[in-house]
């Protein structure tokens, strides 16, 4: 029996992974999360469907103290989404930022440490690359964070390089590009309202859910808008599946962009919703968001290669998963 633990299991990402987890009935799965940002619910959805033994503990990263409910639990696995993640307000608050995302992983590591609990896998984002480098980025390509959130993932990533040399400590990070959709069976869904992620929020914008405008300004793109490269929950949540059996029959450490490969436009995604949703969707233009980058692509072909894997799912799918899951819960969690 495998214990495998979860931080930020609540979240979005998080309950997505730790349901998938779940359905082995060889892990005894510990989900933590401070219920900041995440929700009771898709954890207790997790636990009535669940084949392994799953239990929730209530934890702030940030406080030393708290980490006692653990009991000093050795972890054959630990899988770390706790952060806070909002670009934007991440320019507005970067002390809070810093404070969340680089002390907690701190803490989790410095426990890590003393429980002898040796595999890691490390929830980072495409977006600490540089905008000077060229597209697709590979996990070689020049790292140049540009706002405190993006700056805190690298800030993190380094740290568990070192401590990975000191302690023993095997991890593998994923740099992950832009995840949307929702489990097919509508139980685990998104609740981050209003939706600040543009798949989400077209189809919340299509429903009359929220207002919805678009964010980028032009740029030299074919069709004048950004791409980005989208992947599918489903898809992302395999991936740390993966990654985790690798570290558990000891694979070595090491960094992987997860995403599709390819990129969609801004316009193109806003007439796919408009099609799957049967809403004509022509958004007013809003205040383009600053050091916006015309495109960001990941070559994934590392992780496809290295694991013999492909993702699975398409974006009309997501989307159409998305459609359902606001028609059903228009607030998500949120009563």
């Amino acid at each position: 029996m495998k214990k495998i633990l979860i931080t930020g299991g609540a979240g979005y990402i998080g309950s997505h992974v730790a349901r998938e987890l779940s359905k082995c009935k060889d892990y005894n799965i510990t989900i933590l999360d401070s219920l900041e940002n995440g929700y009771i619910e898709p954890i207790e959805t997790i636990k009535k469907d669940s084949k392994a033994n799953v239990k929730f503990i209530k934890l702030d990263l940030r406080n030393r103290n708290e980490f006692n409910k653990l009991s000093n639990t050795k972890f054959d696995g630990v899988l770390h989404f706790a952060a806070f993640l909002k670009i934007n307000e991440s320019t507005q608050l970067p002390l809070k930022y810093f404070r969340n995302n680089i002390t907690g992983s701190i803490n989790l590591l410095e426990y890590m440490k003393n429980t002898g609990s040796q595999n890691l896998v490390f929830s980072s984002t495409c977006s600490l690359y540089s905008r000077n480098a060229q597209i697709p980025f590979t996990e070689e390509s020049e790292i140049c964070p540009e706002n405190p959130y993006s700056e805190s993932k690298h800030m993190i990533e380094r740290i568990i390089y070192w401590v990975s040399r000191a302690h023993n400590l095997k991890y593998i990070i994923l740099r992950y590009f832009n995840p949307y959709a929702v489990s097919k069976d509508l139980k685990i869904g998104y609740s981050l309202i209003p939706a600040p992620h543009l798949v989400p929020a077209a189809v919340r914008g299509a429903l009359g859910l929220q207002d919805f405008k678009i964010t980028c300004g032009k740029v030299d793109t074919p069709d004048g808008s950004t791409i980005r490269d989208y992947i599918h929950i489903l898809d992302l949540v395999e991936t740390h599946k993966i990654a985790l059996q690798a570290l558990l029959k000891k694979h070595k450490s090491d960094i992987y962009n997860v995403g599709i490969g390819k990129g969609h436009s801004v316009l193109e995604i806003i007439k796919l919703v408009g099609k799957i949703t049967g809403v004509s969707m022509n958004p007013e233009m809003d205040t383009p968001r600053k050091g916006e980058l015309a495109e960001v692509v990941g070559d994934t072909s590392k992780f496809q290669n290295e694991f013999s894997w492909k993702p699975k799912h398409t974006l009309e799918e997501g989307i159409l998963s998305l459609n359902k899951w606001f028609k059903k819960r228009p607030n998500g969690y949120n009563k």
